[in-house]
């Protein structure tokens, strides 16, 4: 059951660092806003939409691209983005195995951001000691 509760993102390096290891693995990671120079270079990287991974926003037009999330592209992809994320980076999306497993919109807005079904208890328990998020009661 996806998560339905209002997160306050405490710190969004470590979450991303946290999710993309997580999740790597017959996965896409879509970047949308200020995108880093070359990202679209990265082996595999696509700017299309697919039925999962979509623009958060249409007017203005953003930068978007979606790249693999694998084992092997974790490191690529941080160093993609320069290691932190960019406060022009509006939104990111995570799909595993077909689905929406994470989302961020909106710089990871308490109420714009989404953990899926392939995020379990015990990781989101796992973000919380380590002050990544913080529930929103």
């Amino acid at each position: 059951m996806p998560w339905q509760s209002k997160w306050r993102v405490r710190d969004r390096n470590r979450l991303l660092l946290f999710l993309i290891n997580e999740l790597a693995g017959a996965a896409h990671i879509s970047l949308e806003g200020d995108l880093p120079p070359g990202i679209l270079e990265f082996p595999g990287a696509s700017g299309i939409e697919t039925e999962i991974l979509k623009r958060g926003t249409l007017t203005p037009a953003q930068h978007f691209a979606i790249l693999p999330l694998e084992r092997a592209t974790v490191p690529e992809i941080v160093r993609g983005i320069g290691g932190t994320i960019p406060r022009g980076l509006l939104h990111i999306q995570i799909e595993k195995g077909g689905r929406l497993a994470f989302a961020a919109y909106d710089n990871f807005h308490p109420d714009c951001t989404y953990f899926g079904e392939a995020i379990s208890a015990d990781f989101i328990e796992r973000l919380i000691a380590n002050k990544c998020i913080a529930a929103i009661i």
